[in-house]
């Protein structure tokens, strides 16, 4: 069994039974530790239970409260380890715990299966009596995350901004944020309710259909309104433009590139395998694009490898290096506005500077216990299908001349995902249908 995937534990109806062995089991490496948790319905009794487990092993707790992921990050420099409960973009149901290191780095693979291991080898000790742990309070947390932020920061235009919560975490901070640096802020579902009943944690274009019209119905009647959505635990960001669209992943992750590098003089940019070519066509030559294995931790180690200052994912999740290592929604849509200000343009205009490829996905059913036979498979018998040797920095990723192609199993699903990308309808047709034959051949040839 295993607990941790691509991005902590993350489960439908958690046990708590759990979250007290995680907490126990950490508490027997470090004893200095600090706590937030989103605002789902079952978040305070998951905390309980966590902190159960570490006060028994004799670690002393900071509660700080209904919290971002971002101020759970930034607060860790304190402390040994931050624990953040949440179970991200999923849906109400659901619910996880992910750790952070005192850098603001959440734990790698190597590191959280140092955790499973004493959890499935039940190799506890629990404090006596006198040793216990005790639990403290932080009240100022969100405080010193707003400080920090801003002074990161330089905005002097007054933006007009809708900021969509999903009344979610970011719901305690977001709002405030963007006020602070001067924007005129409407803002939508930014009430907690861990029910999610303004719209489902996940930003994607079905959960945004009314963000996207208030931005279009606001700028219609002469407003110049940009919309910033939140996920769950608000480490993430989509952005709206003028005209109601939402932004492409790709292209703003493109565009905000862009501005970094001339702003900074970093040509360093760190991304990861599934990230469009437009990026590396956009930025040019002089640019260098570094991929990584899909999830925030890689995209912070080659951050800090590469000495870059800003690794994002296209799935909206920014690191911004020269502030912390924490994935940061908040800051991220905060720094579009910088953008638009630095390159002195709305940002619809921005993103349809960026060249348009098609993008297409699939994902095909695929037990656990099969991936890696499938994997090898695809990457043995994908250079037949593809003529090209695969890169396997995550999966086996295809560059083509007009387009590429990227297999990897999932890492919260029991699945293979296929994305392709073509400079044409015609092109990312034929890829997508030599990945998904490819695939499919993997798991009736594979023996397992």
């Amino acid at each position: 069994m295993k607990l941790f995937g691509t991005s902590g534990i993350r489960m439908k109806d958690l046990d708590p039974k759990i979250a007290y062995k995680v907490g126990l089991a950490i508490s027997q490496k470090v004893k200095d530790v600090v706590v937030a948790r989103d605002n789902r319905t079952t978040g305070e009794m998951i905390k309980s239970a966590l902190i159960s487990g570490l006060l028994s092993g004799g670690s002393t707790v900071t509660d700080i409260g209904i919290a971002p992921t971002p101020t759970l990050g930034f607060s860790t420099r304190n402390h040994d380890v931050g624990i953040m409960i949440t179970a991200s973009h999923n849906p109400p149901e659901y619910n996880g715990i992910k750790l952070f290191k005192r850098d603001g780095t959440s734990y790698s693979p190597e590191e959280e299966k140092e955790i499973e291991e004493i959890i499935f080898k039940n190799n506890f000790k629990r404090a006596d009596w006198k040793s216990v742990g005790e639990v403290l309070r932080d009240e100022n947390a969100l405080r010193k995350y707003r400080e920090h932020i801003l002074k990161h920061l330089s905005i002097s235009r007054e933006f007009h901004v809708v900021v969509d919560c999903a009344n979610a975490a970011s719901s305690v901070v977001s709002p405030y944020l963007f006020t602070d640096v001067g924007s005129h802020v409407i803002s939508l579902n930014a009430h907690i309710d861990g029910r999610f009943i303004g719209r489902m944690p996940e930003p994607n274009g079905a959960n945004l259909q009314n963000t996207m019209r208030v931005v279009k119905g606001l700028n219609e009647g002469g407003g110049d309104y940009i919309g910033i959505a939140h996920d769950g635990d608000g480490d993430r960001m989509v952005a709206i433009d003028e005209r109601g669209r939402m932004a492409d992943f790709d292209k703003l992750l493109a565009v905000f590139s862009k501005y970094i590098v001339e702003k900074t003089g970093c040509n360093v940019v760190i991304t990861t395998v599934d990230a469009s070519m437009s990026l590396d066509e956009y930025l040019g030559d002089k640019v260098k694009v570094v991929r990584t294995k899909v999830g925030d931790v890689a995209v912070s180690q080659a951050l800090s490898k590469y000495n870059a200052l800003f690794g994002g994912e296209p799935s909206g999740t920014w690191i911004h290096g020269d502030v912390h290592l924490t994935p940061d929604g908040i800051l991220s849509g905060l720094r579009v506005l910088e953008m638009m200000e630095y390159f002195d343009n709305k940002l619809c205009n921005l993103l349809d500077d960026v060249p348009s490829y098609v993008n297409l996905r699939e994902k095909i059913p695929c037990e656990e216990s099969k991936k890696s036979s499938v994997m090898k498979y695809v990457i043995e018998y994908g250079e037949k299908v593809f003529q090209k040797t695969p890169e396997t920095v995550d999966g086996a990723r295809f560059n083509l001349e007009d387009g590429w192609v990227l297999i990897r199993p999932s890492g919260t699903e029991p699945c293979i995902r296929i994305r392709v990308e073509g400079k044409s309808s015609t092109i990312a047709k034929d890829l997508l249908e030599r990945g998904i034959k490819l695939v499919r051949e993997a798991l009736r040839n594979c023996s397992y």
